[in-house]
């Protein structure tokens, strides 16, 4: 027993000594002795039974293998494993908590108790609860009061009407990352947050401006941008920061808007907007002196006058423009896109990243779109562009039946929805799970694409939300009687990228590389155990609502309950939050 254990220590202190000796120090003993040293040492670890030793290079493999594999499953699923673990009690938790902590907790589990709507119908009558429900709904961050502004800093991820929106019909909502603002079928504009407050304490949505005649809303990193029924865009302060310049209330167009050409659409992005009229003319304006530092305006120069909105100079005819974080997608009456500013991470899909396509101050066509085998300029055309703080995205046409969606730009939280985490993709990439899909429609029997009506790809969000164009049983009915039927189905909603706060509403994972379907907004018991299927989240399609239908749901609308309404459901993404709303069209 005690020479096998004095054996076993000689032969680990040989290993020992043989893994750390340099290589000179054993040519220095002599070939022959090394290598009856050698011989000895393998007799006996075949004796003991000891493994020869591992080499540096595969310990170090095994190092950065472990560790890469470690950091991801806490990357992922960390948070999720914490609240479950069997934590030792600390000194800290032992001292009672203060009044203040224990009016948050409270706070946070009253919070908690009413956020997630809940209903007794089932969830295959989501569409019938989107019709006769409207209000602001938000899923996400609460840190700066979106979801709930009565309590700022709390509910991460919880499903929430905003308070004091409850039962509004809205035109419009639109999320920053310190404030957000809404617009009701009156006209009436709310904001809040604790950058409209400059301050953490509970507060409503405040009305700030009455039958104003606004149309579309969006907003910047400073400020709220309101499109009116006279073609104004006006600006109204979102953050209560000091700011270094005053904005005009309405901003001038340079040149003038022709005779009986109107401001269709206005997009937003960190520090400048660009709106697109019916003429098919794109006017930029910056917002404060970073308004252009990367040429996002599109005049070919850095050069800014901030608050004025100057044209685009190009024979082109646009239909849509849209801002990322600081970079502005334009698209073209015959389906070619245009861009200009901010490219670091390849959006602007300019190809492989070079320090030369670093900015891109010129309007320039996106080549890069149509290079790549099937995506060819005489087969494609794009039908729809978003834009995220540093991505892109085109639904793209081709053989004129075939729709894809494709992305570009930063994927690091998965954004772009390839299935892959990538930091700098300046080439465009196809999202599988919607690109290629087709359904047979019930009533023709014939095979039809199934596209996106929209995308909300905020220009401060990292993740992306759609409504798809799948066929739904829906029939505009405008006796507004087709709200007490059921079940209809609506438009699928997938939504994918950071999920940091559940703006996806799933929690059990902090981002995705692909498109999910999330669960429905309200809570059914009714429907537990019915499904084999998890229910799918879904979008109310357009139809005509009585406001009366409103008020039976216990909610007021403001208006008379004879009012009808041409309604459908819209969902919209910010900074850490993504919101549903029923809208009037």
């Amino acid at each position: 027993m005690l020479r096998t254990m004095l054996n076993q220590r000689k032969v680990a202190a040989a290993v020992v000594a043989r893994a750390w000796l340099p290589s000179s120090a054993v040519s220095q003993r002599g070939f022959a002795d090394h290598q009856t040293n050698r011989q000895n040492d393998a007799e006996e670890e075949d004796e003991v039974g000891v493994d020869p030793p591992v080499s540096l290079y595969a310990s170090i493999a095994t190092t950065v293998l472990i560790g890469g594999g470690s950091y991801y499953l806490y990357s992922e699923y960390g948070s999720a494993i914490a609240r479950h673990l069997p934590w030792p009690a600390t000194q800290a938790s032992e001292t009672p908590p203060s009044a203040a902590a224990t009016e948050a907790k409270s706070r946070k589990s009253r919070l908690q108790a009413k956020l997630a709507p809940k209903s007794e119908l089932l969830y295959q009558e989501q569409v019938n609860w989107a019709w006769t429900h409207p209000g602001l709904y938000v899923v996400g961050s609460n840190e700066y009061g979106l979801v709930d502004p009565m309590h700022p800093g709390h509910g991460a991820g919880l499903r929430a009407a905003v308070p004091g929106l409850e039962g509004k019909l809205l035109r419009g909502a639109a999320f920053a990352k310190t404030h957000a603002a809404a617009v009701d079928v009156d006209g009436n504009l709310y904001q809040w947050g604790t950058g409209f407050t400059a301050g953490s304490a509970p507060h409503m949505p405040q009305c700030t401006l009455s039958n104003s005649g606004i149309t579309a809303v969006a907003t910047s990193r400073d400020y709220v941008v309101l499109l009116d029924r006279k073609s104004h865009i006006s600006l109204v302060r979102g953050d209560n920061s000091q700011l270094a310049e005053q904005a005009p209330p309405t901003l001038a167009f340079e040149p003038r808007l022709g005779w009986r050409e109107n401001a269709v659409a206005v997009s937003a992005g960190e520090d400048h907007i660009a709106a697109t009229t019916s003429s098919g003319h794109v006017y930029t304006c910056a917002l404060g002196p970073s308004g252009n530092d990367r040429s996002q305006l599109g005049h070919g120069s850095t050069a800014v006058e901030p608050f004025v909105l100057r044209r685009i100079e190009s024979d082109r005819s646009f239909t849509s423009a849209v801002c990322g974080g600081r970079h502005t997608l334009l698209l073209t009456a015959d389906g070619d896109v245009w861009g200009c500013g901010a490219n670091d991470f390849g959006q602007l899909a300019t190809g492989s990243y070079t320090e030369a396509t670093r900015t891109i101050s010129e309007l320039t066509p996106l080549r890069a779109l149509w290079e790549q085998g099937i995506f060819q300029s005489a087969k494609a055309s794009a039908l729809r562009i978003a834009a995220g703080a540093k991505s892109s995205y085109f639904q793209v046409s081709r053989s004129g039946s075939d729709l894809d969606l494709l992305a570009v730009g930063c994927g690091i939280d998965g954004q772009l929805g390839s299935g892959a985490f990538t930091h700098i993709q300046g080439r465009p990439t196809r999202i599988a799970a919607l690109s290629g899909v087709s359904e047979v429609d019930t009533e023709t029997g014939l095979r039809r694409p199934v596209g996106v009506r929209s995308i909300s790809a905020n220009g401060s969000s990292d993740h992306v939300a759609i409504i798809c164009d799948n066929h739904t049983n829906v029939k505009l009915d405008k006796s507004a009687q087709s709200v007490t039927k059921s079940p209809v189905f609506g438009y699928d909603v997938v939504v994918w990228g950071s999920n940091s706060s559940g703006q996806c509403i799933p929690d059990r994972k902090h981002r995705f590389a692909e498109p999910i379907h999330p669960p429905p907004l309200y809570l059914s018991k009714s429907s537990e155990g019915q499904d084999q299927q998890p229910p799918r989240l879904q979008a109310a399609p357009r139809q005509w609502v009585s406001a009366a239908s409103f008020q039976r749901s216990g909610s007021n609308s403001g208006s008379s309950s004879s009012k009808k309404y041409l309604v459908e459901q819209e969902f919209v993404t910010g900074s850490d939050v993504t919101a549903a709303f029923l809208k009037s069209v």
